[in-house]
């Protein structure tokens, strides 16, 4: 019994997850596999979200933009992606651009259970049907999600993609962030963030981003802009938490 509590003291949390990713990435090829880890991150996902105490400000933003059934674009950092998709409480669904790699294809079983369909793809020069696919839901009324850093970075580093679909649609992107008081943030290239349960957090909805805002623009304007209005959000949220 002591040589096995020494065992688990010198097993770091950091070797842990390291050893846990090693194996899930030979597993998740396995169809059965990939959607019972699906099943169980998207339920610690609920966990979190409903054991956490959060404060929600610009909800009535995305909420008018329904009611008058207008479509707009959802746009949040990478490493914000764990609470977005319980953050979505309409019936309507949310599409959300995922990427072709193992990674983005897990993301895309996850957002499942939460009536959230994927289109594969990405913003980059690369992802023209994807593109084409966004447009064509967007005009047909549909609301996208796109996380302009994804797949692979660089982080907090918008891809032009986002700025094309909302002028060529002519539609609103609405920024998104949070901000919890007691996280993990992985080693990874976009350094999630899961949030643990029985928490404290803020949500901010950040003011709309119009398409005729972004046609005065250059395109390298446009892309500081709203990557500037996304950092806008988790700042304003930080601040929120921090003050209360």
């Amino acid at each position: 019994m002591r040589r096995f509590t020494v065992k688990i003291k010198q097993l770091s949390f950091s070797k842990i997850k390291n050893r846990l990713f090693v194996f899930f990435k030979k597993k998740r090829k396995k169809k059965r596999f990939e959607i019972a880890i699906s099943k169980t991150i998207a339920f610690l996902m609920r966990i979190s979200f409903y054991t956490t105490r959060w404060t929600v400000v610009g909800e009535g933003i995305p909420e008018s933009y329904h009611k008058k059934k207008v479509p707009f674009i959802v746009c949040l950092w990478h490493d914000r992606l764990m609470m977005a998709p319980c953050a979505w409480k309409w019936e309507k669904p949310l599409h959300v651009l995922a990427s072709n790699h193992l990674d983005g294809r897990m993301m895309a079983k996850i957002v499942e259970h939460f009536s959230m369909p994927a289109v594969f793809g990405s913003t980059g020069k690369n992802g023209i049907a994807a593109a084409k696919k966004l447009i064509q839901l967007v005009k047909a009324g549909e609301y996208v999600a796109i996380i302009p850093d994804g797949p692979k970075g660089p982080r907090h580093k918008a891809a032009l993609g986002i700025v094309a679909i909302a002028k060529l649609t002519k539609s609103d992107i609405l920024p998104f962030s949070f901000c919890v008081k007691r996280y993990y943030r992985f080693k990874s290239w976009d350094k999630l963030i899961w949030v643990w349960p029985f928490n404290r957090g803020v949500m901010v909805w950040e003011k709309p981003i119009s398409a005729a805002e972004l046609k005065t623009m250059s395109e390298k304007e446009s892309i500081q802009y709203v990557e500037a209005r996304i950092n806008n959000a988790a700042q304003k949220a930080y601040e929120i938490l921090t003050h209360a």
